[in-house]
């Protein structure tokens, strides 16, 4: 069996065990703490942890009129197959998870095409001092896209 394996890694068959071995979260340090952004119906924030024990831990919240109206927390993992999976709980509910389909030094996707929205999450570094958020999916059968143009800001 251990020979069939090396033969299929050999011949670019498993391609996500190699990948698994150098895949580290460590690779997304960019997205670790406080970022922000004003909107007319009020204040997205969005805190990650730096990447310790190949997971990141995150949260956001939605402030209108000085209340919290929406709250989610989130982790990003090394997957199994080799990439990376961002789970989501809004409100604390239900975890839905995401798994990657590209990622690069600042930048990552993920997709779960079984949910309807978001079905897809992407974070992208945007130097100096921001990050662009993006969710995206089905909302009514009709495509939506919801853009987080995230700045870096003081941590409370």
């Amino acid at each position: 069996m251990h020979r069939i394996a090396i033969g299929l890694l050999a011949a670019g068959l498993l391609p996500s065990i190699a990948l698994a071995q150098g895949a580290r979260v460590d690779q997304f340090r960019w997205l670790a703490g406080c970022w922000a952004f004003d909107t007319p119906d009020g204040r997205y924030e969005e805190i990650w942890t730096p990447p310790t024990g190949n997971s990141m831990l995150g949260v956001s919240r939605r402030i209108v009129d000085g209340f919290t109206r929406e709250f989610e927390y989130m982790r990003i993992v090394t997957s199994g197959g080799g990439g990376f999976d961002f789970i989501a709980l809004p409100q604390g509910e239900n975890a839905t998870r995401f798994n990657s389909v590209s990622f690069t030094d600042d930048s990552v996707v993920f997709e779960n095409p079984d949910n309807d929205f978001p079905n897809r999450v992407t974070y992208t570094l945007a130097p100096p001092d921001g990050v662009d958020a993006r969710i995206e999916g089905r909302s009514n059968g009709q495509p939506m896209g919801i853009n987080f143009p995230l700045k870096r800001t003081s941590c409370p």
